[in-house]
């Protein structure tokens, strides 16, 4: 497929108007799109502007987070099973798990905090009593969102019930690329890009870490990024 291809695709979508949602609940619209685009996967080749493109959809009226990438490795300071029986809580399952996303300068309810280090470029992970817990090199985790999500294709939907169902009209369509690491570190300055943590104890006592995440609103995905062309007013 090349660019034309995708564009007229999209445009065949957005003529469509709203179509019902093919699946319930928060994976209903990427399920849905994918299936009218004919996708088997989440990525497609575009050869003419360089490779893969990752495809992301959202509402336009929703607030939910999603997850960047996720960087875990090597970056913990304090063990993550004391992290959790210190910081964590009983779950649904009753399991003492730790799952909280925090932002810079924002309160947290489990008194975790962001602080960022600008002399030696470092995102530290600090606890109530200042205890530092975890810490994250700013230069490599720049590096793994500008890999990760080189070339994305946002795709934006109305949506409304009708006869109690979720219908969807993908009428936005942006062609992002060459992510900017500057917009990614003032988007989490700004409290807009958090750091998601996902672990909880086993009953052996080991740690089950679902991989930490950099998570902000999909909305808000278009401003990381220098070169925006939007494919349904080409």
């Amino acid at each position: 497929m090349n660019l034309r291809d995708l564009t007229e695709k999209l445009k065949t979508i957005n003529d469509m108007g709203f179509v019902r949602a093919l699946r319930r609940g928060n994976t209903g619209i990427g399920y849905t799109f994918e299936s009218l685009f004919g996708l088997a996967e989440t990525n497609i080749p575009i050869p003419d502007i360089g490779g893969r493109i990752e495809i992301k959809t959202t509402r336009k009226d929703s607030t939910s987070l999603v997850t960047l990438f996720t960087f875990n490795r090597g970056v913990w300071i304090k063990k993550q099973n004391e992290i959790i029986n210190l910081y964590g809580y009983k779950d649904e399952k009753g399991r003492k798990a730790l799952k909280s996303t925090i932002f810079y300068k924002r309160d947290n309810s489990l008194g975790l905090s962001i602080e960022i280090d600008e002399e030696k470029n470092i995102i530290k992970l600090l606890s109530s009593n200042n205890e530092l817990l975890a810490e994250w090199d700013i230069y490599v985790v720049v590096g793994k969102f500008s890999s990760k999500l080189s070339r994305l294709l946002f795709v934006l939907s109305d949506r409304r019930i009708s006869q109690g169902k979720e219908e969807f009209h993908f009428n936005e369509a942006y062609l992002l690329t060459k992510p900017n690491p500057r917009n990614f570190l003032k988007a989490f300055k700004n409290s807009l890009v958090g750091i998601d943590l996902r672990m909880h104890l086993k009953e052996s006592g080991a740690v089950r870490n679902r991989g930490t995440g950099f998570r902000m609103r999909e909305k808000d995905m278009i401003e990381l990024y220098e070169e925006k062309r939007d494919l349904l007013n080409i």
